[in-house]
């Protein structure tokens, strides 16, 4: 004896309230979030420590008979003979906040100096180091202070 089938019965969602909004025909697509870039670190380079004397046109001046020249493109550094030659030769440090003078301010300071024989004098050309230079007073005077950040 087969089972007896009854007649399909109508569909038991035919009766429900229809959306509120209508629903764009295609949805839009979602695009998964970029993932953060990574830093490239064997192309990573290290802020600076110093800045090479040839970058920078690092020359030495004898203090002896120094006469500042017309205009402001040069910065000045007064220290000892042997401090003044490693910076030409070797660049100069950031770290250590070296003093720069214009040189009229310079030349004041030379005349307060009695052993000039035993100084030197580091001369720079301003703009190659001028993101480094923070200005300051010191002694009552204009200066600028040779930093580790860019300005």
């Amino acid at each position: 004896m087969g089972r007896r089938r009854s007649p399909s019965s109508a569909s038991l969602f035919e009766h429900l309230p229809k959306s509120r909004r209508e629903r764009p025909e295609t949805a839009p697509t979602r695009r998964p979030a970029a993932p953060p870039e990574q830093p490239d670190l064997l192309g990573w380079t290290p802020p600076p420590t110093h800045l090479p004397a040839a970058d920078v046109e690092a020359s030495f001046l004898n203090p002896v008979g120094f006469r500042p020249p017309a205009g402001e493109a040069f910065v000045y550094h007064l220290t000892d003979v042997t401090t003044a030659r490693n910076f030409v030769r070797d660049g100069l440090p950031l770290a250590d906040g070296l003093m720069f003078r214009t040189a009229a301010h310079l030349a004041e300071d030379l005349a307060h100096v009695s052993a000039v024989d035993d100084m030197g004098v580091v001369r720079v050309r301003r703009r190659l180091i001028h993101p480094w230079l923070t200005e300051d007073r010191q002694d009552g005077r204009p200066c600028y202070v040779l930093g580790p950040e860019p300005s």
